[in-house]
C-alpha cells in the first residue's frame, strides 16, 4: 500500500471513531427546561408592556396571545406553544409564578420567577430572572424558594 493511501485510510478510521463519540456528548434537553426557557424569555419581553413584572400568569398568558407570530418567534415561541408552555411536562401542573420583589437584583442567576410545582424524583426545574433554567434538588430548591409549599 502506498504511503498516501495508508495516510488516507488512517484519517478515515480516525474520523469514523471520533464522529460517534462527538454525537454522544450532546445532551438531550428536557422538555421542561425548554418550556421554562421560553417562558422566561416571554416574561422578560412582557416587562416593557407591564412596566415591570407581569401581575399574574393569567395576564402574562393574555399578553402572549396578543403577540404576532413574528413577535412570538422573537422569544423562541410559536403560537402552537402557548397551550403547553405554562404547564410542566413532568408533573402536568402549571408552573408556579413568583413575582419578584421590587428591588430584585439580577445576579449570576437572579431570583427564581418560575418553578415546577411538584417536579419529579425529588427535583424541580426553576427559571431565574436572567432566563437561566436549572434542575434543583429539594434542599437547594428550599434555599432559593423558602416560601414554596
Amino acid at each position: 500500500m502506498s504511503r498516501l493511501s495508508l495516510r488516507g485510510v488512517t484519517w478515515l478510521l480516525l474520523l469514523a471513531c471520533l464522529a460517534p463519540a462527538g454525537c454522544e456528548g450532546q445532551r438531550k434537553v428536557p422538555e421542561d427546561e425548554t418550556r421554562l426557557t421560553k417562558l422566561a424569555r416571554l416574561y422578560g419581553r412582557s416587562q416593557s408592556k407591564f412596566k415591570g413584572p407581569p401581575p399574574s400568569v393569567k395576564e402574562l398568558e393574555q399578553y402572549a396571545r396578543s403577540l404576532s407570530p413574528d413577535e412570538l418567534r422573537g422569544v423562541g415561541l410559536e403560537s402552537s406553544d402557548l397551550d403547553q408552555i405554562f404547564v410542566s411536562a413532568r408533573d402536568n401542573e402549571p408552573f408556579v409564578y413568583r413575582k419578584p420583589a421590587k428591588n430584585a437584583m439580577p445576579g449570576p442567576t437572579g431570583e427564581v420567577v418560575f418553578y415546577e410545582k411538584t417536579g419529579k424524583n425529588g427535583k424541580r426545574f426553576v427559571a431565574y430572572l436572567t432566563t437561566k433554567v436549572e434542575e434543583l434538588d429539594e434542599a437547594r430548591f428550599k434555599q432559593l424558594v423558602p416560601d414554596a409549599p
